[in-house]
C-alpha cells in the first residue's frame, strides 16, 4: 500500500514537473520584471541615491555629539606660582591705634606708647615673595562634554547640495525606467519570435502533408500512364518532400531556440517548459504622425531626461562653488562635567560643570584662486551637457525617424502580401484540381505550393518585423512600460 502510494505520488510529481508553462505577454513581461538582476540593481540604486539625498539634508539640522574620556596622567598636574605680592597693613595699623587709644585712656602709659611706636614703623603695604608649586587635580579624570553645531549662513552651499542629491534621485529613477524598458522590450521580441516560429512550423506541417499528397498523387498520374506525368516528375516532387522535411526541422529547431531566448529574458531556469498563448501577431496599423513620436521621445526616452537633470545637477554644482565667495556663520554651543577626586584647584565647585556658547564665521578672503577655478571648471561641465544635449536631441530624432520607416515599411509590405497570400492561395488549389485532371504539369504544382508556403511566410515575416519595430520605437520613445503597446 505504501509504495503504491509512494508511486503515485513520484508520477504525479514528474507530470508536474514535466507540464508545459502557457505565458501571454503580460505575464511573460511581469515574471520578467520580477527577476531581472539588472532591475535589481537599479532599484539599489536608486535606494543608494534615497540614502545620498538624506546625507545632504542632515546639513539642515544641527549636529550634536557626546564625548567621554578618562585619562591618567604620569603624575598630578601642578602650576608654578612665582613672584610677588602686596599686603594691605592698613587695617592692622587701625588696630594698633585703637589699642593705642585704650591704653592711654587707661592711663597706661607704656603700653600706649608701644602700640605707637608700631603704628608708626608699620607700612601701609609689604611686598611678600612667593615661590611655591600648586596643586591642580589628581592624576585621574573623566571628561564629560556635550557639543552642538547649526550653521546658520553658508552661502547657499547646503540648498545646493540638498538639491542636486534631489536630482540624483530622479537621475535613478530614469536609469530603472531604461532598465525595465529594454526588458520589456527583450521580453516583446522574443515573444513574438516564439510566435513566428509557430506560426512557420504549423505552415511547414501544412505544406508538408499536401506535397506528401501530391507525391502520391503524382506517383498514381505516373503509374497510369498520364501523357503529362513523367518519373522525372515523381522524383522532383520526392525530392521537394524531402527539401520540406529538412526545412520543417529547421523551423522546429528554430521555436526551440526562440523559446530559450524567451526563457533567458523572463530570468527562468533553462529547464523550464514553456509556451505561449498568443497564436497571432498583433495586427499593423498606422496612426500616430512621426513629429508626435519624436515630441513623445523629449518627453518619455529615460536617457533624454536624465541628460536634462544632469544639467541642472551641474547647475547646482555652480551655485555650489559659488557658495565659497561668502563668509560661512555658525552657532555653536557645548556642556561640559569634570570628574576628579581633587576638590580643589581647577575642580573645584566652580568649574566641574560648565557650559558655552557662541557664533563663528569664518571668510576665505584668498585661497589661490581656487574657488574660481572650481567655479569654472562647473560652468564648463554643464556647457558640456547641453552641447551632448542638443547632439542626442538630433540622435533620437533619427532614431525614432529609423523605427517609424521600418514599421511604414512592414505595414506596406503587409497589405501587399496579404493580397499576394490570398492569390498564391488560390492558385495553389487551382493548380491541384487541373493536376488531377491532368491538365498542368508537375513542376507547376509544385511551384504554385512552394510559392504559397514562402508568401505565408512573408506575410507572418511582415506581421513579426511591424511588431518588433514597434516594440522597438516604443523602447526609444520611453513607453515600453506600457504593457498595452503592443
Amino acid at each position: 500500500m505504501k509504495k503504491g502510494v509512494l508511486l503515485s505520488s513520484l508520477i504525479l510529481s514528474s507530470m508536474l514537473f514535466g507540464e508545459t508553462k502557457m505565458v501571454s505577454l503580460d505575464e511573460a513581461i511581469d515574471i520578467a520584471l520580477k527577476n531581472n538582476n539588472s532591475l535589481k540593481i537599479s532599484q539599489t540604486a536608486i535606494k543608494i541615491a534615497n540614502a545620498m539625498y538624506k546625507q545632504a539634508m542632515s546639513a539642515n539640522y544641527p549636529t550634536l555629539d557626546l564625548s567621554v574620556s578618562a585619562m591618567r596622567m604620569d603624575q598630578a598636574p601642578t602650576y608654578d606660582m612665582v613672584g610677588t605680592t602686596t599686603v594691605d597693613n592698613r587695617g592692622t595699623k587701625a588696630v594698633y591705634q585703637a589699642l593705642g587709644n585704650a591704653a592711654t585712656a587707661d592711663g597706661d602709659a607704656a603700653t600706649a606708647a608701644t602700640y605707637n611706636n608700631l603704628v608708626a614703623n608699620t607700612p601701609d603695604t609689604t611686598q611678600l615673595p612667593i615661590n611655591m608649586k600648586v596643586k591642580v587635580m589628581d592624576r585621574d579624570a573623566i571628561v564629560s562634554r556635550v557639543s552642538m553645531e547649526y550653521p546658520l549662513y553658508v552661502g547657499g552651499k547646503i540648498s545646493a547640495l540638498t538639491k542636486q542629491a534631489r536630482l540624483g534621485k530622479q537621475i535613478a529613477r530614469e536609469g530603472q525606467k531604461r532598465t525595465r524598458n529594454q526588458v520589456i522590450y527583450d521580453v516583446k521580441r522574443y515573444y513574438y519570435g516564439v510566435v513566428l516560429t509557430k506560426k512557420l512550423k504549423r505552415l511547414s506541417s501544412e505544406t508538408l502533408q499536401r506535397m506528401i499528397f501530391l507525391k502520391e498523387l503524382t506517383s498514381r498520374l505516373y503509374e497510369g500512364e498520364s501523357m503529362h506525368v513523367k518519373k522525372t516528375d515523381y522524383l522532383r516532387s520526392k525530392l521537394s518532400v524531402n527539401f520540406i522535411q529538412s526545412l520543417d526541422e529547421k523551423i522546429a529547431q528554430r521555436e526551440a531556440m526562440a523559446k530559450s531566448a524567451l526563457l533567458n529574458a523572463m530570468g527562468l531556469s533553462w529547464q523550464t517548459d514553456i509556451d505561449v498563448i498568443d497564436n497571432t501577431l498583433p495586427q499593423p496599423s498606422m496612426s500616430e504622425s512621426m513629429e508626435v513620436l519624436v515630441e513623445d521621445a523629449y518627453k518619455f526616452n529615460p536617457d533624454y531626461n536624465s541628460l536634462k537633470l544632469a544639467i541642472n545637477v551641474k547647475k547646482a554644482k555652480v551655485d555650489e562653488s559659488k557658495s565659497d565667495y561668502l563668509p560661512h556663520v555658525g552657532l555653536t554651543a557645548s556642556a561640559q562635567n569634570i570628574y576628579n577626586s581633587y576638590e580643589y584647584g581647577m575642580v573645584n565647585d566652580d568649574n566641574t560643570n560648565s557650559w558655552v556658547i557662541g557664533i563663528g564665521a569664518t571668510w576665505s578672503l584668498f585661497n589661490g584662486m581656487r574657488t574660481t577655478s572650481e567655479v569654472e571648471q562647473s560652468r564648463l561641465e554643464k556647457l558640456q551637457l547641453e552641447q551632448s544635449k542638443i547632439l542626442l536631441e538630433e540622435g533620437l530624432a533619427l532614431q525614432v525617424k529609423q523605427s517609424f520607416l521600418e514599421i511604414r515599411s512592414s505595414f506596406k509590405q503587409y497589405n501587399i502580401l496579404k493580397e499576394a497570400s490570398a492569390t498564391a492561395t488560390e492558385s495553389r488549389k487551382l493548380n491541384i484540381r487541373a493536376y488531377q485532371e491532368d491538365m498542368v504539369e508537375t513542376k507547376d504544382v509544385i511551384e504554385s505550393q512552394l510559392f504559397e508556403s514562402y508568401t505565408q511566410g512573408d506575410f507572418y515575416r511582415s506581421q513579426y518585423d511591424y511588431a518588433v519595430a514597434r516594440a522597438k520605437l516604443d523602447l526609444i520613445v520611453g513607453a515600453a512600460m506600457d504593457k498595452s503597446i503592443k
